[in-house]
């Protein structure tokens, strides 16, 4: 809850979220919306009584099996003078100028509508869609760069294409097409995934793609032209030796420096902002189109709509390692917090 956090007491039983989610469920309130209409004062008296009676119970627990401590005195983070404690850490910080104000990504979880810790995310296998698009170079009708990505519901938020300036790319006809990829895939994704012939074109390194301008597929539904005015670099091709390789996609990487660390560190050196809509329940706002729609959740309806306007050229399952919330158990998503 904003406003209130039940500290850690000796590292068991006064965490914040816990006790709200415990709290939450016992009262049957289904989001913070809820929480707020029950009245936060009222929601927060019961926390404070939930973490009361269960560290009295936890200290009785503790003298049975013989530990031994000051538990007439000990701490309570609940307490006036420990929030007192830490009111003053926070001043003298802001007084050493040690504290700004910025957006950082992070990993977000819907369910508990709120930030975690990296420490606090729990990997498992998941089964995702996947899927290669092509992006329409600016000024030219029938050539594309190719991309690939695990995240559908982050190319809403896509402002550039990472590519690495040494990598060998190639210019490649399909059909009435060209397609730029990295040479080293073009047989594996056009000639095996797609099955389609092909016709190497052009071969040249990463570097010479820097600032060549695209257009996204959804520049009629979402207002990118007002990004760009402000960051110039919006829906360009930038470069990146750390993050763009040909181990896997199509050597172009997708950059949504709103929706992923790496891509706002790169997008941060191109003056580009982070563009994320979504709410703290991970609904999109402000974008027309996908209003009310849920980051991941609603993945294939994403897809079923680039697809719809031909930017999807292939869809597959993969099976990778995906973090989820350790307290819902539920995927999380990366949000501009």
């Amino acid at each position: 809850m904003k406003g209130f956090n039940v500290w850690d007491r000796a590292g068991y039983d006064m965490h914040g979220l816990p006790t709200e989610n415990k709290v939450q469920e016992e009262l049957k309130l289904r989001d913070k919306k809820e929480i707020e209409d029950y009245g936060v004062d009222k929601f927060i008296k019961k926390c404070i009584e939930f973490s009361s009676e269960n560290a009295r119970i936890m200290d009785q627990d503790l003298g049975k099996l013989g530990v031994w401590m000051d538990f007439e005195n000990a701490y309570w983070p609940i307490k006036q003078d420990f929030i007192d404690g830490e009111w003053w850490f926070i001043k003298k910080a802001w007084e050493q100028k040690r504290i700004y104000k910025d957006k950082k990504i992070m990993h977000w979880c819907a369910s508990c509508e709120t930030s975690l810790a990296k420490h606090e995310l729990e990997y498992e296998n998941a089964k995702d869609n996947s899927i290669y698009l092509k992006f329409r170079l600016k000024s030219k009708d029938n050539e594309y760069f190719l991309i690939w990505t695990t995240t559908p519901w982050t190319i809403p938020f896509n402002l550039a294409i990472m590519t690495n300036p040494k990598v060998d790319y190639a210019r490649v006809k399909v059909d009435n097409e060209i397609w730029i990829l990295a040479k080293e895939l073009v047989k594996t994704l056009i000639g095996e995934i797609l099955g389609k012939k092909y016709k190497i074109i052009e071969e040249f390194k990463g570097e010479k793609l820097e600032g060549m301008e695209y257009e996204h597929p959804f520049s009629k539904d979402i207002d990118y032209g007002s990004l760009k005015k402000e960051w110039k670099n919006v829906h360009t091709v930038v470069l990146s030796e750390e993050y763009v390789n040909i181990n896997e996609g199509t050597g172009l990487v997708h950059c949504a420096p709103g929706s992923g660390p790496e891509d706002y560190e790169v997008g941060k050196n191109y003056g580009i902002g982070a563009f994320n809509t979504l709410n703290e329940k991970g609904e999109f706002q402000d974008i027309k189109k996908l209003k009310g729609m849920r980051a991941k959740k609603d993945d294939k309806e994403i897809v079923r709509m680039l697809k719809d306007i031909g930017a999807v050229i292939s869809e597959k399952i993969v099976e990778h390692e995906y973090p989820y919330c350790w307290r819902c158990h539920k995927p999380v998503i990366f949000r501009a917090t």
